[in-house]
Parts: structure tokens; sequence; C-alpha cells
């Protein structure tokens, strides 16, 4: 049955995860994944959901996230537990902003995440995300700063 620190480790997986990404520390965002994750970030970037496993969702986010600084907010965590597995619901804010800092141009995105996570004994707060839903409510400034909508060769 969960108890108060179950809902305190589900939590800290969700900010261990935001921490990551934000600090470029792809070893720490491997360890709070599990094996494969189901993704959709269909609101964003306009693709279908589909699943990947932990290292290939590793290197999407070191290629979308090149060039970028990060910052990755996240408030309003509710906490749902069935059995072994957690949901999490989350509302976000995700500022971005080039490296170079005579860039005044940014891209920041609003809206909130659903994960799902089941109980993993091995990973830092004993929980790892199996599924990942961003609902991007509204994005403001250059779209082109990020990787998924970055020009590629040939547009």
């Amino acid at each position: 049955m969960p108890n108060q620190s179950d809902h305190r480790d589900v939590i800290d997986t969700v900010y261990e995860f935001c921490r990551a990404l934000d600090v470029r520390d792809w070893g720490s965002l491997r360890r709070c994944l599990a094996a494969n994750v189901a993704t959709d970030y269909s609101s964003f970037r306009g693709t279908p959901p589909c699943r990947m496993t932990a290292e290939e969702f590793v290197a999407l986010r070191q290629s979308n996230l090149a060039g970028l600084v990060t910052q990755h907010l996240g408030v309003n965590h509710l906490v749902v537990f069935t059995g072994e597995r957690a949901g999490c619901r989350f509302d976000f804010v995700i500022h971005r902003w080039p490296q170079e800092k005579t860039d005044a141009r940014f891209f920041h995105t609003f809206g909130y995440y659903d994960l799902a996570l089941h109980r993993a004994p091995g990973a830092p707060h004993k929980w790892a995300i199996e599924s990942i839903t961003q609902h991007a409510l509204r994005s403001e400034g250059s779209p082109e700063l990020h990787g998924a909508h970055r020009p590629t060769d040939g547009q």
C-alpha cells in the first residue's frame, strides 16, 4: 500500500527527470526511465504517439536540446497509485533560450504532463517512468530553436 514516502519518491523522480534535462545529465535521465517508454508529444511536435527504448528517448533529447539552455518547471503534482504503479499529472513551463547569450530569441511552452510510473527498486527514487504524455497548451517565441521544429536539409 502506498504511503507518504511513495508519494514523495514519485515526485522526486519527476524532479530528477526535469533536472537531468536542464543540466544535460543524460545518465540520470536514463535512470529515471523504464527500459521502454511510451511517449505522446503530439500536441507539441505533431507526431503520433510511439514506443521507444530509454536509450532512444535520451538520444532524441540530446539532439533536440542541442544548443539550448532550458529550465523545466513543474508544479501541482497530483499522484494516484494503483498497486505497484503510479500516475502523476503536473503543470509545466519549459523555458528555452539559445546558448549564445547575445541571441535574444526564446521558445517557451506551457501545459501539463501525464506520466505513468512503476515501482523500480533499482531506480534512484524507487520509481521509473514508463509513459510520458505532454499536453502543450501554448508555446511562445521562436519554434525553430527546438530540434523538433528545426528545418531539415531539403526543406
